[in-house]
């Protein structure tokens, strides 16, 4: 299979370049900003490929304009749908969007549940779901709701990069935002295994959650990696870091997903949260050993 990524250079898309290069899926990345839609459509018809991975955009925590966000996640994703449906039909196009566009609950949240985006970044991705899927008519859209995924080469403004580089750094303060809040902190690797077995299975169309519907405080993950690391700095609220809009809980309901997986003979390990930070720590120390000695 040939799979067409964009955004490979990201977070996650690293991660799946590593994933899918382990089952031996020839990947061919876009080089093409996907604003460019003159170079854009110039590429995409010279690529010969079965499934396409959209992964490209702006993430939520970024120091760019609203209309950035709009522009890259919208109408950059319209795009390249736009530059496939004229040149393919009957190809399966992964799109990676967020749970950030559901509204606030205290419950896991399922692919039916209500929207109610509250930021740019969320708004964007949710009319970049309804712009891709208005945009294929001879194309397949699946849309990929991803929740928060933590391991290496995420950026130091995330919590968990901050935390650890503070952890190594042997640091003795570090100023927070609400560590009460709970999130999903799945092992991005685990994310990208998911992401990889779906594009294997054939996934329908639909909307899919990639989520483990488990949820942690981020004073837990604080905890965990300061007694890992043996390092207990004192932790300071700052008002900056604060959002009045915050949801308190954010985890999902993997149902939808887990069944059409296991449906297809899928199991897949997801790392507990201690073999996620234990495996994080060292390769941490590696990665911050190697810069002290260069």
């Amino acid at each position: 299979m040939k799979i067409l990524l964009t955004g490979g250079n990201g977070f996650i898309g690293k991660h799946l370049l590593s994933e899918l290069g382990n089952f031996e899926y020839k990947v061919v990345s876009l080089k093409s900003n996907i604003l460019d839609e003159l170079t854009l459509r110039k590429e995409i018809e010279n690529i010969d490929f079965d499934v396409v991975v959209h992964l490209a955009g702006l993430s939520h925590v970024t120091s760019h304009s609203p209309s950035l966000i709009y522009e890259t996640n919208v109408i950059g994703s319209q795009n390249l749908i736009s530059a496939i449906e004229k040149n393919f039909e009957s190809k399966r196009i992964f799109i990676a969007s967020t749970c950030h566009i559901y509204a606030s609950s205290n419950n896991p949240i399922s692919e039916t549940f209500l929207f109610n985006p509250k930021s740019h970044y969320a708004a964007s991705k949710l009319a970049m779901e309804f712009i891709c899927k208005n945009t294929a008519s001879r194309n397949i859209i699946v849309s990929l709701r991803l929740f928060n995924s933590i391991g290496m080469g995420q950026k130091k403004n995330f919590f968990t990069p901050k935390i650890f580089d503070a952890h190594m750094k042997k640091k003795p303060v570090i100023r927070l935002g609400n560590i009460e809040i709970q999130r999903e902190f799945n092992d991005v690797r685990w994310t990208a295994a998911v992401v990889r077995s779906l594009v294997q299975v054939n996934a329908p169309s639909g909307d899919y959650n990639i989520c483990s519907g488990e949820a942690h405080k981020a004073s837990e993950i604080l905890r965990l990696i300061s007694e890992k690391t043996e390092h207990f700095p004192k932790i300071v609220t700052d008002v900056k870091f604060l959002r009045p809009d915050e949801q308190n809980i954010i985890f999902g309901d993997p149902t939808k997903t887990s069944e059409i997986l296991n449906q297809n003979g899928v199991q897949l390990h997801r790392p507990s949260i201690n073999e996620t930070i234990e495996h994080m720590i060292t390769a941490y120390k590696i990665q911050f050993n190697a810069k002290t000695n260069s």
